[in-house]
């Protein structure tokens, strides 16, 4: 049964929220699998060059999209322009066949 009027207040500080996550934490309920970095064998020559290139860019890319709008993003979008024109011509340098 509920009664009208009726309201309880809590108190909670901001230590009380610490100790409880330092618990959560220390005591985690489930337990999930930490992720497995693929074993990729690294290539050899210019392939591995352009592999290199190829992480290179996705890892700028990552990091540029997380910048706001300003001279660091710009910046990363002219070094990621720059890899492009790079990797053209790495691919080159190992024409198929």
């Amino acid at each position: 049964m509920i009664r009208s009027g009726a309201m309880r207040y809590v108190e909670v500080t901001a230590n009380d929220l610490q100790r409880e996550l330092s618990v959560a934490r220390s005591q985690p309920r489930h337990l999930a699998p930490r992720p497995k970095a693929p074993m990729i064998t690294p290539r050899t020559g210019i392939d591995g060059v352009v592999d290199s290139l190829l992480f290179a860019q996705h890892a700028i890319e990552m990091f540029r999209r997380s910048l706001a709008e300003g001279s660091s993003r710009n910046c990363l979008d002219r070094l990621s322009n720059r890899l492009t024109k790079i990797l053209s011509q790495a691919r080159k340098l190992n024409p198929p066949g």
